[in-house]
């Protein structure tokens, strides 16, 4: 998709999800079949979307939570963990203004569905963002065999992970449901392509929405915007 799109929100504890612009940006989303669901979500909050399982980075009382919808196969989803993200925790998740969260939106294949898991099989050892990171600084072609269970087990293996904790995690699908859950919540929202992202107000006010691999500058413009 060339024209991925900006997208808002504003309910008192639903989202309604509306396109309100489309900006040129060269990035080509992966697209989801619109199922039809209800595209209200209730309630949209920090303490129904943020369970014990969802990987957090930052002060979990910061003013504002970005949540990535995220598939560890999608191009973009790369380009953003690479180059965007750094810049957004340098910039305020370090400084207590935004904290962020990881949402699996498993859509470009199979193998997108077992690196999830395994990556939540990480967090269980604390390691969930440091093998974010390794996946999307050498992620492969899309549904190529990079994120196969064999190479997802080595790739853990090298970063020190205790190999029979996390090959017995992966093995028998402990993370499963969560990932399915995910998954039909970014439905839910009627998100389109990954990455997809929500941005909450600690106080639960006008939550925003935006769909796609945006630099910096455009995070930066809704984050200021809220925190002012």
């Amino acid at each position: 998709m060339k024209k991925p799109l900006i997208i808002g929100a504003i309910v008192s504890v639903v989202i309604a999800i509306i396109v309100v612009s489309a900006l040129n940006f060269d990035s080509t989303d992966t697209n989801t079949e619109n199922t039809g669901t209800d595209s209200s979500v209730s309630p949209l909050s920090f303490s129904s979307l943020i369970t014990s399982d969802t990987p957090l980075k930052g002060d979990p009382s910061a003013p504002i939570t970005l949540i990535e919808f995220g598939d560890f196969q999608c191009p973009n989803c790369g380009r953003f963990a690479r180059d965007t993200s750094p810049q957004i925790e340098a910039s305020y998740i370090e400084s207590g203004q935004v904290s962020m969260a990881f949402k699996h939106f498993t859509v470009v294949g199979p193998d997108s569905k077992t690196a999830a898991m395994a990556s939540q099989c990480a967090n269980d050892q604390g390691m969930f963002w440091e093998f974010h990171d390794e996946l999307y600084n050498n992620q492969g072609h899309e549904n190529s065999g990079w994120a196969s269970k064999d190479n997802i087990k080595q790739i853990a293996s090298n970063m020190g992970l205790d190999k029979q904790s996390f090959d017995s995690c992966l093995d028998s699908n402990k993370y499963k449901s969560l990932v399915d859950s995910d998954l039909a919540l970014a439905k839910q929202i009627e998100f389109t392509g990954t990455p997809s992202f929500l941005m909450l107000k600690n106080d639960g006010s006008k939550p925003q929405a935006l769909t796609g691999a945006y630099p910096f500058a455009t995070f930066e413009k809704m984050f200021d915007d809220s925190l002012n």
